[in-house]
């Protein structure tokens, strides 16, 4: 050996160093520097070496091991490897390996790379496999994990999904750097454009200041306020309005109503780890949102949790989400755990329903109205209009409806399907439910037959409908009715305050048909023939004649109303 040696031997502290990893070095340290087995073939320096680099403390515990022995250095390698290298279960080893994900910041280079060192001592007889599986299925939630789950499991490799993976992120890096340049440009044009044509305040127009607008001493038609127009008015209608309590579509099964008067978002001061933050309130939001950029300034030593949940904005555009972090959150004297979600961005931090709902929140209270005897307005309404809130089906009493048919149609006979036995009772009841109400009449023989598809509502009870599709559809003539658009119907009412809607209860079997046309209409049931003496769902015709009829008998009605100088409310009556 020669008088220069190469690398560096550093001293190894078993309180503070692997020793697995600096044995690995040694051995290489020893090739490095020709100290082998044919240079040292007693093993005596490489022993000694090894003993000098030990600390005082580890060349204790060395010793301790040999006990009741000197320290034989021949045994030193051995004594110090079943010491440090440290007991391995198979299925522990494997539990860790499943149990691994990738952590929010790590990039998928390095995600595949500490996965492959919990493989070590698994012992899997496809490693790659393995490897291919828990890389896809530990990525965090976004589209690169969406664009792996498609791929095909033949072709796909574990090298081949890391590198697919690490290419559709620098991807979407590089796009979203391009478009954040594009959309700088836009923006600074769009500022030198601004400020050549900057709107008066007053009036909206840019040919001058609103200091010198002739309109400045006018009052606004919507809030009375004098200084702009109403076309310029930042006033903003509210409802005020508490939790319904109610379930609305597929939400979270509350409703909540934000009001503001001048059109700025609502905040509130809550007060997080310790931390006073000021928040929006967003009813619109099921979760509580944070941008990773905010989060980081706040919370810097909290640790983020890997989410899979998907958040999408109003548009159906994805958000990205880094992570979830549960902390604890005072308002209002009250302390609960909530889950914040953090986002990329730099928006506003938002209070979602989530907060609305564990701090039982109600945002603008109803006011209950009821006269001096106690009698709520439901019982007033039900006592006043008691024909409205029967049980009995209303009747369009304008006019029989009846169905055309073409000059070439010819009757059609179909027999009834076959329905599910779960079904059976249900269809059962509402046949029942229909021939009490006269909407619909057994009939012995006809020459017209439609089979009927029941339709499963929310309730448990299922809509009967007929599939005209099959058989009269095609040769009705359907009838033809300009309606009004919705620009005609908001300009004839322009200037209202209250509105009232009207919700008819059946509606198209209120429309009553002429003899003719329930012989058409005739469905093949399990129980056998009926007629309807109501329309039906399924008409081709049946929208049309439906409108056309609401259009005559309360449309025309309100048009009239409407045609009053500035009317105050417009009511839709059921006279049904």
């Amino acid at each position: 050996m020669s008088g220069t040696q190469f690398g560096l031997l550093t001293v190894f502290d078993h309180n503070s160093n692997d020793w697995k990893t600096y044995k690995s070095r040694l051995t290489q340290w020893f090739v490095a520097n020709d100290i082998t087995g044919e240079s040292d073939k007693s093993g005596t320096k490489r022993r000694a070496i090894l003993l000098s680099a030990l600390t005082e403390s580890t060349y204790k515990l060395a010793s301790d091991l040999a006990l009741p022995k000197e320290l034989d250095q021949d045994e030193v390698l051995k004594l110090l490897d079943e010491h440090f290298t440290p007991k391995r279960l198979g299925f522990g080893e494997r539990s860790k390996f499943y149990a691994a994900s990738q952590n929010p910041g790590e990039t998928f280079v390095q995600w595949a790379a500490r996965l492959r060192g919990l493989t070590a001592h698994c012992s899997f007889k496809d490693i790659e496999e393995a490897l291919r599986d828990r890389f896809v299925m530990g990525m965090l939630a976004g589209p690169e994990r969406d664009k792996l789950f498609v791929q095909d499991l033949q072709e796909l490799t574990f090298a081949k999904a890391v590198e697919l993976a690490e290419t559709l992120r620098c991807a979407r890096a590089g796009s979203s750097t391009s478009q954040q340049d594009r959309l700088f440009k836009i923006n600074q044009d769009s500022v030198k454009v601004s400020k050549a044509s900057e709107r008066c305040s007053v009036c909206g127009r840019s040919n001058h200041s609103a200091s010198k607008c002739r309109f400045a001493n006018y009052k606004c038609n919507k809030c009375n306020t004098k200084g702009h127009l109403k076309k310029m008015c930042q006033k903003v209608n509210y409802v005020e309005a508490s939790n319904s309590g109610g379930e609305v579509g597929e939400d979270d099964g509350k409703l909540f109503n934000i009001s503001s008067r001048h059109g700025e978002p609502m905040v509130e001061k809550v007060t997080v780890l310790g931390l006073p933050i000021q928040f929006e309130v967003d009813s619109g939001s099921s979760v509580t949102l944070v941008s990773d950029v905010s989060f980081r300034k706040w919370f810097p030593d909290v640790p983020l949790s890997p989410t899979t949940k998907k958040l999408m904005t109003y548009i159906g555009d994805n958000i990205e989400c880094v992570g979830v972090a549960r902390l604890p959150v005072t308002y209002l004297h009250q302390t609960h755990d909530l889950d914040f979600y953090v986002v990329h961005g730099v928006g506003p931090p938002l209070l979602g329903r989530d907060f609305i709902s564990q701090f039982k929140l109600e945002l603008l209270p109803c006011k209950f109205v009821s006269n001096g005897y106690g009698e709520s307005i439901k019982q007033q309404l039900q006592t006043r209009f008691p024909e409205v809130f029967s049980d009995k089906l209303g009747a369009f009493n304008k006019y029989k409806v009846k169905l055309q048919l073409k000059p070439e149609a010819k009757p059609v006979f179909f027999k009834a399907r076959p329905i599910a036995f779960a079904l059976k009772d249900k269809i059962d009841n509402e046949i029942d439910r229909l021939v009490q109400l006269g909407v619909l009449k057994p009939v012995d023989h006809s020459d017209f037959a439609s089979p009927i598809v029941p339709v499963l509502k929310r309730n448990g009870t299922v809509r009967l409908c007929a599939d005209y599709s099959v058989s009269i559809n095609k040769f009705l003539v359907v009838e033809q009715y300009p309606l009004p658009t919705i620009h005609e119907l908001f300009s004839k009412l322009y200037g209202g305050e209250q509105f009232s809607k009207i919700d008819l209860s059946m509606a198209y079997n209120q429309f009553i048909l002429d003899e003719d046309s329930q012989a058409i209409t005739c469905i093949n049931t399990h129980r056998g023939l009926f007629k309807y003496t109501r329309m039906v769902f399924g008409l081709s015709s049946a929208p049309s004649i439906r409108l056309n009829g609401i259009k005559r008998k309360y449309f025309n009605r309100a048009f009239n109303y409407i045609r009053e100088p500035r009317p105050k409310h417009f009511f839709f009556e059921n006279s049904g």
